[in-house]
């Protein structure tokens, strides 16, 4: 059974570091895409890294026949999340994420907001449209540590990070019980692009062939402010994905050059930034 349509065909199989099911320490199944998150010793970098492979429920006694043999993960499926946690103006281990848009990048970057995935501009649009229908178009606080502009003829929509504000640092922070968890599987992945002698071009080329993943933030009206506010980070696929292996293989997501970078000249990362 083919869990994908022919025009996916020419689409490369997923080939990562392959690990063993008996090392895998925790994870779920996610049914709906015959697909297993799993979290076990990484084959990259110490610690523990992030695995996926096919799920198959069918029953081993039944005589049913003809088991998931690949699937496709279409570009933005959600996985996993990446972790619960909270912001903060200082940096802390290895794992936490800056909160941070591209200038003008809200045409083209990806959120998460009423359990939809769009457009970081039609996630401020619609805060627009509620505030104007309220006679209140002030936009100065749209968006959590972000100045943000709106175009009414255009409808376009211009963010900038508020360089004055600090508090935008994600610190992970998952209970010992929760760490395999849906909600928070994702802060096990590791970049696989990373080399130490990669120039910054080889990183990002590295990066396009190598890691899969992406982090979209989830996105939340604030019932006092009325502002667009970050919840928790969510892991999703980069790109279609097509899998056709039953073992585990590790899969990476991009850190950004800044962070090894910092690495190398200061001995300490930066935090996550795409």
């Amino acid at each position: 059974m083919n869990l994908f349509s022919s025009s996916h065909e020419d689409i490369e199989p997923y080939v990562g570091p392959v690990g063993s099911i008996g090392d895998m320490e925790g994870g779920i199944a996610v049914g709906e895409l015959a697909l297993n998150v799993f979290a076990g010793p990484s084959l990259v970098a110490s610690g523990m890294g992030l695995f996926i492979c096919i799920h198959d429920d069918i029953d081993p006694d039944s005589n049913e026949e003809g088991a998931v043999e690949e699937i496709i993960i279409p570009q933005g499926t959600p996985l996993c999340g990446y972790a619960r946690g909270y912001f903060t103006d200082q940096q802390e281990g290895d794992k936490s994420l800056g909160f941070m848009f591209k200038e003008n990048s809200a045409d083209v970057t990806a959120v998460f907001y009423n359990q939809q995935l769009m457009t970081l501009g039609d996630a401020i649009w619609s805060i627009y449209e509620e505030r104007r229908d309220e006679k209140n178009t002030d936009s100065s606080d749209f968006l959590f540590g972000h100045h943000v502009k709106v175009n009414a003829e255009t409808y376009g929509v211009e963010v900038k990070a508020d360089n004055e504000f600090l508090s935008r640092i994600f610190i992970p922070d998952t209970p010992e019980g929760s760490k395999f968890a849906a909600t928070s599987l994702g802060v096990y992945a590791n970049d696989l692009a990373y080399d130490p002698d990669a120039t910054e071009e080889q990183y990002f080329e590295n990066s396009e062939k190598n890691n899969i993943l992406q982090l979209v933030w989830r996105l939340a009206k604030d019932e006092n402010s009325g502002s667009l506010v970050p919840t928790w980070p969510v892991v999703v696929a980069r790109k279609d994905v097509r899998l056709v292996n039953t073992v585990p293989m590790e899969v990476g997501l991009q850190y950004g050059y800044n962070y090894w970078d910092a690495v190398a000249k200061e001995g300490a990362s930066k935090y996550i930034s795409e």
